[in-house]
């Protein structure tokens, strides 16, 4: 699986998600994930964004 492809199932998962994120949450999640550089970027970005609850 390339990069690109584990981004949008990544972005997927998160728009599907049952947690109660606004749109604008979502958006912000979708964000950090497209301007990781690593996948250890992209889990602490979603982490940090999500503990803001």
């Amino acid at each position: 699986m390339t990069e690109e492809q584990i981004k949008t199932l990544c972005k997927i998962v998160v728009e599907k998600s049952n947690r109660p994120l606004s749109d604008f949450q979502k958006e912000l999640i979708k964000q950090a994930i497209d301007q990781a550089k690593t996948p250890t970027e992209m889990v602490v970005a979603i982490l940090a964004l999500l503990s803001q609850n």
